[in-house]
């Protein structure tokens, strides 16, 4: 897709950071918006801000994580616009702690938005987008933990695999149907967003992490690295459009990604172990080195 003028984009997650970062952008390419967020007062904010820039923007409220919410988006969206031209399944939440002491709920919070999130996405505004016949994008917000399993970070590192899964199949449906809906999967590393803030829009909020010590830390710590060492998510969106430009299946940013790329699936290709990458472990104590209280109770012990 070499032109935008006229566009219509749908951004979930559009409120902050990534999001946020494509809605300008595109939306300075001549894209009109469509902003989905679950927060309000940050949509409210964001739609003006892009308002302000001469973008012609729109938002609605949606928890991706619910079809009959991503429906109506769409459906609002439709109604609005006509057609939709680029979808951006970008909303993504995260939460760090052992493996062992993440409960049933914590994974599947993040499973739910990261990926039933984009399947929710594809499969209430994807048919629309084969059928009017112009060419389309659907972009897919990865990571770089698509690639490679991280420690304290299963739940996220297992839901970035899937949409790395989800992504392919969709575009070699798409390319073998010959339709003019190309797909993208952004896949950037550290990014200056609040991404470790995500509890805050966690439906049981009050108990957001099945850890509060470990996790209350490792907030602490993940905001301070993100924010002070994350590249701006302006550069994802940089890549990101150059990505949708040229057809391209994968969007890296900054000059460190095929380190990491490498460093994941180079051992695989000897028939090596996984490298050993780990956040904190030297500051885990015997009791959280323990199962979970819940699954204790789970078990009827």
């Amino acid at each position: 897709m070499r032109e935008f003028e006229g566009r219509t984009a749908v951004i979930t997650g559009g409120a902050s950071g990534i999001g946020l970062a494509f809605a300008h952008l595109f939306g300075r390419n001549g894209c009109r918006i469509m902003l989905a967020d679950i927060e309000s007062t940050a949509l409210d904010s964001a739609v003006e801000g892009l308002r302000k820039a001469g973008i012609a923007a729109f938002g609605e409220i949606a928890d991706v994580a619910e079809p009959a919410s991503v429906e109506r988006l769409a459906a609002r969206t439709f109604d609005r616009f006509g057609k939709v031209h680029l979808l951006f399944n970008n909303a993504g939440v995260s939460i760090t702690g052992p493996t062992w002491r993440m409960s049933p709920d914590d994974w599947r919070w993040v499973w739910d938005v990261n990926v039933w999130g984009v399947v929710n996405g594809i499969r209430a505004f994807l048919p629309a987008m084969m059928a009017h016949g112009e060419e389309a994008h659907v972009i897919n917000t990865g990571s770089l933990a698509s690639f490679f399993g991280n420690g304290d970070h299963a739940p996220y590192c297992s839901s970035k695999a899937a949409v790395l899964g989800i992504s392919q199949s969709l575009y070699s449906e798409m390319k073998a149907m010959k339709t003019r809906v190309g797909v993208t999967i952004v896949c950037p590393g550290m990014v200056a967003t609040r991404i470790h803030q995500s509890w805050r829009n966690r439906p049981d909020a009050d108990r957001p992490w099945s850890d509060r010590e470990y996790a209350d830390l490792a907030f602490r710590e993940g905001s301070e690295a993100f924010q002070g060492a994350g590249l701006s998510p302006d550069v994802i969106a940089e890549a990101t459009l150059d990505a949708v430009r040229n057809d391209r299946f994968y969007s890296f940013s900054g000059d460190r990604w095929p380190f990491f790329i490498r460093g994941a699936l180079e051992p695989t290709l000897r028939g090596d172990n996984p490298p050993v990458a780990t956040w904190g472990e030297d500051r885990r104590s015997e009791q959280e080195r323990a199962p979970a209280p819940w699954a204790a109770a789970a078990s009827g012990a």
